[in-house]
């Protein structure tokens, strides 16, 4: 998927703590001595009254995830998953490879997870992540699911994420996103293609799912694809038992 535009964001991005979502900063932490890049998640205001079930993955590399013991090209299983490891409720859902892409599949590498392969050809399947929550929070009405990526050849998601539940008592089914936002582009370098040098950029995206009038929700996964070679810099979920009437998504970047 090609984001909606694309804006070179020149300099370095100072941490501000009214920030919501997941975010990709060049400098998440400006008092350290050099560029500190990465995620950092910060969620989104819950709906009045509601639960807020709240957690990221700011650091998907394979220092922070050694136990997943995968490498390039990305085809190997994952010998475990990737516990969120950030926010109020870290630990109650995890990450993992559910599909390997053209060639490879998604893995932990130095800085992000990397979706590995040799293919020159641009937006091709890359493989697929999970993110899954064993006992979703009781009533859970509406989720909020982050996701910083970053694109290969201008192009990010091979297939957006889907929300798959499973009722108590049985049954189930998916729903697409209600809402969903680009939200923030961070300038990540340039590619020669097609005679002109073309803008890459770390993507900040949000989906927002409803919930409502589905049955009781016992476990749920979203799944997404990333193309070959892009990378997931950071994760974030929310859960909420309260109906979001509106969006709680910042706007698209114009």
């Amino acid at each position: 998927m090609k984001p909606k535009s694309i804006i070179a964001i020149l300099g370095v991005a100072a941490l501000s703590v009214t920030s919501s979502h997941a975010e990709y900063f060049l400098d998440k932490d400006p008092g350290t001595t050099g560029n500190q890049s990465g995620s950092t998640y910060v969620p989104v205001t819950a709906p009045t009254g509601s639960v807020n079930i709240s957690e990221g993955w700011e650091q998907l590399t394979a220092s922070q995830y050694p136990d997943v013991n995968a490498g390039f090209p990305g085809s190997a299983d994952w010998d475990d998953v990737a516990f969120s490891h950030v926010g109020t409720d870290d630990e109650t859902s995890y990450l993992y490879k559910s599909a390997n892409g053209v060639g490879g599949g998604p893995y932990p590498a130095s800085a992000s997870i990397y979706f590995g392969g040799t293919s020159s050809t641009t937006n091709i399947d890359g493989g697929e992540l999970t993110v899954a929550t064993d006992a979703a929070a009781s009533g859970v009405k509406t989720v909020v699911f982050h996701l910083d990526i970053g694109e290969a050849w201008t192009y990010d998601l091979f297939a957006v994420p889907v929300l798959h539940y499973s009722l108590v008592g049985g049954g189930g089914g998916s729903v697409n996103a209600a809402y969903q936002s680009l939200y923030k582009e961070v300038a990540n370098g340039q590619v020669y293609m097609n005679g002109v040098w073309e803008n890459l950029n770390i993507n900040s995206r949000a989906y927002q799912f409803n919930l409502n009038g589905l049955g009781t929700i016992e476990s749920f996964s979203i799944k997404f694809k990333g193309v070959q070679h892009a990378q997931v810099h950071g994760v974030g979920l929310q859960q909420f038992d309260v109906v979001a009437g509106s969006s709680l998504l910042r706007p698209n970047v114009p």
